[in-house]
């Protein structure tokens, strides 16, 4: 049985959440001897903690204050990983996902004589999310990497073209859903006597297209009932009065705890991801997990969540027209809404299932 270390210590968001349902999913199968590296200041160290595995907790930062001060200790947070590695008999290590120090760690997994495998979830900067030495660092951690997983094949070819990484040490395995309550996943009724609710989740970000979503919004024929949610935290600029100022429009603007997830995709009909810029998405892959059709921009690696399984609509272009029509036909079409509810369930349940990622994940380590 091959002995494999799952290392990720992001704080909050996505990194940590993939990583715990990757975690859960191998414990569970037990075809892989598990352990964790993760932040201690995690939000969700409670649910690591529970999984019952061998866990290392490291001391990481909160904000840039801490970052300087944490910084010193880096010394010590070495020897600390390179001593779990060789008490843990470590033979794979698996980066879930990148953190800051990443670059400054990953020497240490050859000299303990393990392998590395990369999970890269973005090949480049997203427009406005940048920082100066964020390409070099992912080159550092190409080069020390023995495998590398995408989520998606756009991400795949970015990281050959922009990285020159070989094609035939890579593989593409999918984002799994994101569960953020128990239960199975729910199949989702169209709305009786009431709009019909959409979701927009997430960081506010320049390039999720909020202006284009807005510019939709205003193009939708006024006869249809339908409401947006806007929920997540960023500065607005400019477009915050005008959010305000439309009557279909809620905002909640601020950073959304885990526990607050559930609800707020529970109370929607569909999720809307109007990005101009995309590698994959995870507020697609919580919208598997709450059972909700979703609808996004033809680029990056949206398409690749939705088209292959017939769980939402794709807008015809980036223009605000197509994303309105799209937005429409779902609030219009009961028929088709519950066509991709199921569509939704069946692949929350099957292709995207923590249960077949971590099988995928299962040959990449033990080929590693």
């Amino acid at each position: 049985m091959t002995r494999a270390l799952l290392w990720q210590w992001q704080r909050r968001g996505g990194g940590p959440k993939y990583t715990l349902e990757l975690a859960r999913a191998l414990a569970a199968r037990g075809r892989i001897e598990l352990a964790l590296s993760v932040s201690r200041q995690a939000e969700i160290i409670a649910d690591y903690q529970a999984l019952g595995l061998s866990l290392q907790e490291i001391d990481t930062y909160r904000g840039g204050r801490e970052f300087i001060t944490a910084t010193l200790r880096l010394p010590a947070v070495r020897a600390a990983f390179r001593d779990y590695l060789k008490q843990q008999r470590i033979e794979v290590v698996v980066a879930t996902m990148s953190h800051l120090w990443n670059p400054i760690i990953v020497d240490l997994v050859a000299r303990a004589g393990a392998r590395l495998v990369t999970v890269v979830h973005d090949a480049a900067a997203h427009p406005g999310d940048d920082h100066p030495l964020r390409q070099r660092m992912i080159a550092r951690e190409l080069r020390a990497s023995d495998r590398v997983v995408t989520l998606s094949d756009h991400v795949a070819a970015g990281v050959r073209a922009n990285f020159g990484y070989p094609a035939d040490r890579m593989v593409v395995i999918p984002h799994g859903i994101f569960r953020f309550d128990a239960g199975p996943v729910p199949f989702r009724q169209g709305p009786v006597d009431r709009p019909f609710r959409f979701l927009f989740f997430g960081r506010l970000l320049p390039y999720k297209g909020l202006d284009l979503l807005m510019d939709a919004v205003e193009r939708i024929d006024p006869a249809v009932n339908f409401e947006l949610a806007i929920v997540g935290n960023g500065d607005l600029g400019p477009l915050g009065a005008r959010i305000a100022a439309h009557p279909r429009v809620r905002l909640d603007r601020r950073w959304i705890p885990e526990q607050e997830i559930a609800g707020i995709f529970a109370a929607a009909d569909a999720t809307v991801v109007p990005y101009r810029e995309a590698s994959q998405s995870g507020v697609l892959a919580a919208s598997y997990g709450a059972g909700l059709p979703m609808i996004a921009t033809p680029v990056g690696g949206l398409a690749e969540q939705i088209v292959p399984f017939g769980t939402g609509l794709i807008a015809a272009d980036m223009a605000p027209d197509g994303f309105a029509a799209a937005m429409t036909r779902l609030a219009t079409e009961p028929d088709l809404y519950t066509r991709l509810a199921a569509s939704t369930v069946e692949t929350a349940q099957g292709p995207l299932s923590w249960d077949r990622i971590a099988g995928q994940f299962e040959d990449v380590i033990e080929q590693s």
